[in-house]
């Protein structure tokens, strides 16, 4: 199937709306673009580099998970929720009560990813769709989704945008459509016997996935946890250091146009286009994060052992704030197993010199954030293209 003479699909008449039923993309694939080459080997560059680069560096599960942290708020947020970044890094009895749901979506949005990389590191599972299943079960875990059948694909009409079918941006295909479709999606990840690309495939993946929408709600962050999942089931990255949904929510508009436009004007191309800048910007912002982190914490530490001499007591408190940046005096008690007092010495010194930040302005429950290094994740990096 040729990108450029790609014919996307119809919409069929149901009662008083008209649902969209793609064509399978389980199929060979070619392309007569010069862009589309040129940003593929941009892309697939970009992405060998961030690999390579995060296999060199020491204790990288700890940035991962602060990556991941930042996925989580950015493809959350792109579905509406309001919690900041620092906030999803607090105790949700810090939360304020309004926020409280949309802090738990985050979490979930955690707890999945890390289900789903543990399946497949660990248990060497593949990305099925019966994976996607069980990272929806706790996506939707005890949030205002979980009366929308979690874990299970849906069985009535769902719809994107306005108040019913009628009035809807986009219709998904009927649920007797579904079977076959997800039966296509399926085989295609999987068919290694035809010649694409996986940053090709992996497109056309997400935006499959994203069309047949095949869950009640969630299809979204489910839609964009695959893609890195994709990328480490084929060993196109060796640890789970890609993270794509800062770039979307960003450029939410344009995701969402390009989406709309393979639909509606079979418009695959410009979708081709938009998601390989995606993958080039994303893999350059992911390795520039690593490498600041890596500076910071030679520096952090050098700093501790100018002040404190070597101590592991001080150094445990250091790398405590490495896998979580925002922590209480009483939260560094419970992890370390310190006493109040040592531990109230060393913040002290650590704030002294700058390293530490109270963010309450109380004289007690105070909140401290290793704010250099929160922001080193937390900031954006966006190269001009």
């Amino acid at each position: 199937m040729q990108i450029e003479k790609f014919s996307s699909g119809s919409y069929i008449n149901q009662r008083g709306f008209k649902s969209f039923i793609p064509v399978g993309i389980n199929s060979s694939w070619s392309w007569e673009s010069p862009e589309i080459n040129v940003l593929l080997e941009h892309a697939s560059n970009e992405l060998g580099g961030l690999d390579s680069y995060s296999g060199l560096i020491p204790n990288i599960d700890i940035y991962i998970q602060m990556h991941i942290r930042i996925e989580a708020n950015k493809s959350s947020k792109i579905e509406g929720t309001k919690t900041s970044i620092e906030e999803e890094m607090m105790n949700i009895e810090d939360i304020a009560p309004e926020k409280r749901d949309d802090y738990e979506e985050v979490r979930n949005y955690i707890d999945a990813m890390n289900y789903g990389i543990d399946r497949m590191q660990k248990e060497s599972f593949p990305l099925t769709t019966r994976l996607m299943r069980e990272m929806h079960s706790i996506l939707m875990r005890g949030v205002r989704g979980e009366h929308k059948t979690p874990g299970e694909f849906r069985t009535q009409q769902n719809w994107i945008g306005g108040t019913m079918p009628s009035n809807a941006i986009y219709v998904p295909p009927d649920v007797d459509n579904l079977h076959e479709l997800l039966s296509d999606f399926e085989k295609f990840i999987h068919n290694d016997n035809i010649q694409v690309p996986h940053l090709i495939k992996i497109a056309l993946i997400h935006y499959q996935f994203e069309t047949i929408h095949p869950f009640q709600d969630g299809n979204g962050r489910i839609g964009r946890l695959i893609i890195p999942l994709y990328l480490l089931d084929k060993g196109i990255l060796s640890k789970s250091c890609f993270y794509i949904s800062d770039y979307f929510e960003k450029n939410r508009t344009a995701y969402y146009d390009a989406l709309q436009n393979v639909r509606d004007k079979s418009d695959l191309k410009s979708w081709i286009v938009f998601f390989l800048k995606a993958i080039i910007q994303t893999a350059k912002s992911g390795k520039h994060k690593f490498k600041n982190a890596v500076n910071l914490v030679n520096k952090y530490e050098e700093l501790i052992l100018e002040f404190s001499g070597r101590s592991d007591k001080n150094m445990s408190i250091l790398r405590a704030f490495f896998i979580e940046p925002i922590l209480t005096g009483k939260q560094l008690q419970e992890k370390l197993s310190l006493s109040q007092p040592a531990i109230d010495k060393t913040v002290k010194a650590m704030l002294d010199n700058n390293m530490l930040h109270e963010i309450t302005g109380y004289s007690r429950n105070r909140i401290y954030v290793l704010k250099d290094y929160f922001r080193v994740f937390a900031n954006d990096f966006i190269e001009d293209e």
